[in-house]
């Protein structure tokens, strides 16, 4: 929330810095490693990304980064989605001009795909509303009564939670017709 509240050019100023830059940052686990944080920007919507680094030197030692943000609500007006992804737990859209974007969804209506509850629906009904608008209408939040079934039945499935996955528009247009 911090980063949102001042210039973009100043939310390094927000972190201490990581041990492998300063072995004396506050970041530092007492020699073993360290827990910093560093920031940066999604280029497309401008929106703030904390990356969160956990290092410990230690034996079999873990050096992993994870990453939080906000998810636009919609895509920018001039753009139509194209393509789906997703992998990991982690949901995309690709817009017909080629950009990369985290998919949109609104606090609340979290995605998730593998079983029978209220992510699943969510997507369903999302990727639904993309699909019968030709990809026009990328505003998050369709409501789960609005999702198709056949769509449904594909974010439910394990299929669906398998590895990567990539939907195109005309895929998922061509589930609701059969």
């Amino acid at each position: 929330m911090h980063c949102t509240l001042v210039d973009p050019k100043k939310i390094p100023d927000l972190f201490h810095p990581c041990v492998t830059e300063d072995k004396d940052s506050l970041s530092a686990i007492r020699g073993s490693g360290c827990l910093c944080r560093r920031t940066f920007y999604d280029p497309q919507f401008g929106l703030p990304v904390v990356g969160e680094h956990f290092k410990h030197a230690g034996t079999g030692g873990t050096d992993q980064w994870s990453y939080t943000t906000y998810t636009p609500l919609e895509l920018r007006p001039d753009d139509v989605f194209s393509r789906f992804y997703t992998g990991r737990g982690l949901f995309w859209a690709r817009t017909d001009k080629g950009v990369l974007s985290v998919l949109p969804q609104r606090n609340g209506l979290g995605y998730e795909i593998g079983y029978n509850g209220g992510g699943p629906h969510a997507l369903a009904a999302y990727l639904t509303q993309v699909a019968t608008t030709d990809g026009q209408h990328t505003i998050a939040g369709a409501q789960y009564e609005d999702a198709h079934p056949a769509i449904l039945a594909w974010t439910q499935s394990k299929a669906a939670d398998r590895g990567t996955n990539e939907l195109s528009l005309s895929d998922l247009q061509a589930m609701m017709a059969s």
